[in-house]
C-alpha cells in the first residue's frame, strides 16, 4: 500500500491538482497499478481546483482516509475514494458554496448564478458517493442555522458519505504493518526548503560555556585532588575556591552566550521583516514551501486571501 499525505487549503499553493498529480506519479513510479491511500485533512478552499483534485482521483482509483477533517470543497475531494474512510473522532463538514464579490448589479447576478451552478456541482458529487437524492441532500448544505452541517463519522456513515469507521489506535498498527512488510515504499513526506542555516563554527563564548569540555575536566580533576591530598583541611579550602572561581567562570560565559544567541533571535526575526517587504505571497511559498512561508509571512498570506477573494474566487 501506498501512502498521499494532503494537508491544508485547496488552492493552488496548497492542496492542487499538480502537486496530486506529481505525488500520484511518484508512489506509482515502480508499481502502477500499486493501491494507493490519499490521508486527507483540509478546511477546503477553492470550488474549481477542488473539482480537478476529485476528477483526478476518482480516475486513479484511490482510496481516502479522512484523519482530521474534511470541510468544503475537501469534503467533495474524501468522496473520490473507491472506499472512504474516517477516524472515529473526525470530522466532515458540508455547506453551499460561498463567495465574496464587488461589482454592478448584473456582475452580481451572475456570481450568484456561478453559485448556484457551484451547488448543483457538490450535490451531485454528494450523490454520487451516498446514493441520496440531491434534494435530500440540500438539507444538509443548508443546516440547522443556515451555515451548513458539521457531520461526525457516525452520522457520516449512517448517510453513506463515508464506509467505514477506523479506529486510530488500529490504523497505526496497520500502517506499521504495511510498512514492514512493504521494504520498497520508501515515501517520506516532503520537506520544506532549508532556510539559511545559522554558523557552525564555534565561538569563544561557546567554548567557554562548555562546548569546549576543558573546564569541565579541570573541574573534575580538582575534585580528584581533594580525595587525594594528606593536608586536607588546607588543601580542601584552596581546591574549593578554585571552583567557585571556575564555576563563576562558567556562569559568565554562559550568560554571554545566552545573549548571543537572543541577538542572533533578533537579527534572523529582521530578516525576515525585510524579506517580506520584498518579495510576494508567490515568491515566498516558492522559495520557502507553503508551510513555511505561512508561518514566517502571515502578513503577505492574508493580503494573497484578501486578493483573492475580492476576484470573486468561489469557496
Amino acid at each position: 500500500m501506498k501512502y498521499i499525505y494532503l494537508s491544508g487549503p485547496v488552492d493552488p499553493f496548497g492542496i492542487n491538482s499538480q502537486s496530486v498529480r506529481a505525488e500520484l506519479d511518484r508512489v506509482r513510479a515502480d508499481d502502477p497499478a500499486a493501491p494507493v491511500t490519499v490521508v486527507l485533512n483540509s478546511i477546503g478552499g477553492d470550488v474549481i481546483e477542488g473539482i480537478a483534485v476529485y476528477n483526478l482521483l476518482r480516475a486513479a482509483g484511490v482510496d481516502v482516509i479522512v484523519s482530521g477533517m474534511a470541510a468544503s470543497i475537501a469534503s467533495v475531494i474524501a468522496c473520490a475514494g473507491r472506499r472512504v474512510s474516517m477516524y472515529a473522532n473526525s470530522l466532515l463538514f458540508v455547506h453551499h458554496a460561498w463567495s465574496f464579490g464587488e461589482g454592478r448589479s448584473d456582475q452580481l447576478r451572475q456570481q450568484a448564478d456561478q453559485l448556484e451552478e457551484a451547488d448543483r456541482i457538490l450535490l451531485a458529487s454528494y450523490a454520487a458517493k451516498t446514493g441520496r437524492s440531491e434534494d435530500d441532500l440540500r438539507g444538509l448544505l443548508d443546516g440547522p442555522a443556515g451555515e451548513g452541517t458539521s457531520l461526525t463519522a457516525e452520522r457520516a456513515l449512517e448517510l453513506g458519505f463515508i464506509d467505514e469507521i477506523l479506529d486510530p489506535a488500529q490504523a497505526v498498527a496497520a500502517c506499521l504493518k504495511s510498512a514492514h512488510s512493504h521494504p520498497t515504499n520508501t515515501h517520506k513526506p516532503k520537506e520544506e526548503p532549508p532556510m539559511a542555516a545559522e554558523p557552525t563554527t564555534t565561538t569563544p563564548v561557546e567554548a567557554e560555556c562548555g562546548q569546549d569540555p576543558k573546564n569541565e575536566e579541570e573541574i573534575v580533576e580538582v575534585e580528584k585532588e581533594i580525595e587525594k591530598t594528606d593536608d586536607k583541611d588546607t588543601r580542601l579550602t584552596e581546591l574549593e575556591k578554585k571552583i567557585e572561581e571556575l564555576t563563576a567562570k562558567l556562569e559568565a560565559a554562559e550568560a554571554k552566550l545566552a545573549a548571543q544567541k537572543k541577538f542572533r533571535a533578533v537579527t534572523a526575526a529582521a530578516a525576515v521583516t525585510a524579506e517580506e517587504q520584498r518579495i510576494t505571497w508567490a515568491e515566498a511559498v516558492a522559495k520557502h514551501g507553503f508551510a513555511k512561508a505561512a508561518e514566517l509571512f502571515p502578513t503577505l498570506r492574508e493580503e494573497h486571501m484578501k486578493a483573492e477573494f475580492r476576484k470573486g474566487s468561489i469557496r
